[in-house]
């Protein structure tokens, strides 16, 4: 794919803007159990999203990414807060680690190498995860109702379950599946289906470190109301079309979080709908992203551990509304 065709070029060269969004909530999650100043690798980091918020948290992140315009982006930022956050600009099929590793983070970037490039590379980054460490990943896999969109395409080297047996050995906290329909800056409301992987290095009935909350329920959403609702939309605003429903998980971040490059909060929200197999996501307010889910919807609520803690989170859970 040349560079005129990646859409996210666009939102990258912008300084103004993320093209990506915020945080992701199951990096907030891993958050909560990391050891103080843990070691990050994000792979294919974009602008940074998941990267900036980690290094908030006092962690050092290596981030590798092949867009110039977003490496120059992450740059900038990192340099104006003072951040420990060594970026490069690369391949990944020509990254070599080189570090033990507390975290390691691919989200919407293996997709694009192929399986005889990942493979390799998660394997390395296996024996290179410090005992209690953990492996998190998004990618696209196509399906005959959502096929990989034109502007996502990629290697197509992922099929459903690879990732669930070569970490049979590890425990495998999260294996979701899910439609996702998100815009980005210069293209517009778009689905792929997406597999979120979230796995730790210990023994796969070893004592869990976080707690798996059922988010289902029994509440509808019409089909063609779902498909209405517009990206964007406030949730206020929402409200004049639909109820909120009986099940919202609503995670507060606390701590200095990045919602642009020139717009720093000491607090960001991410808010759940969960309506039976469909969800709504709002970040500060605002509809970010809209799911039909595959499998179960969980959240992860962290178990409460004696530990050098940075900064305690603020995961609230589900919250059941009258």
């Amino acid at each position: 794919m040349k560079n005129s065709e990646r859409f996210w070029e666009r939102g990258y060269s912008d300084p103004n803007v993320w093209t990506m969004g915020g945080p992701s909530v199951e990096v907030y999650e891993i958050e909560q159990q990391l050891p103080r100043n843990a070691m990050v690798v994000d792979l294919g980091c974009g602008e940074g999203r998941n990267a900036l918020f980690l290094a908030f948290r006092g962690h050092a992140v290596t981030a590798l990414e092949p867009s110039s315009s977003a490496v120059r982006k992450l740059r900038s930022v990192a340099d104006e807060h003072s951040l420990n956050i060594d970026v490069i600009e690369g391949r990944i099929e020509d990254f070599v680690p080189d570090e033990r590793y507390d975290l390691a983070l691919a989200h919407s970037s293996l997709h694009f190498v192929t399986k005889d490039v990942w493979v390799p590379l998660i394997n390395e980054l296996r024996q290179r995860t410090n005992e209690g460490g953990f492996h998190n990943f998004t990618s696209i896999i196509g399906t005959s109702r959502y096929p990989v969109p034109y502007e996502c395409r990629h290697a197509n080297s992922f099929d459903r379950g690879d990732l669930d047996s070569l970490y049979a050995d590890w425990q495998v906290l999260r294996s979701d599946f899910y439609a996702k329909w998100d815009s980005h800056p210069g293209i517009a409301t778009h689905v792929h289906a997406v597999e979120k992987f979230l796995s730790r290095k210990a023994g796969p009935d070893g004592p869990l470190p976080f707690t798996k909350v059922d988010l289902s329920n029994s509440d509808a959403l019409p089909g063609d109301l779902f498909e209405k609702i517009p990206l964007g939309i406030h949730v206020e605003d929402l409200r004049l079309l639909c109820n909120r429903p009986t099940t919202v998980n609503r995670i507060e971040m606390p701590g200095l979080n990045l919602t642009s490059p020139i717009e720093l909060t000491r607090g960001y929200a991410v808010e759940e709908w969960f309506f039976g197999k469909h969800a709504l996501q709002f970040t500060q307010g605002v509809l970010t992203g809209k799911y039909e889910y595959f499998t179960q919807p969980i959240s992860l609520q962290t178990v409460p551990r004696a530990s050098n803690r940075y900064e305690a989170g603020a995961h609230l859970g589900p919250q059941k509304t009258d």
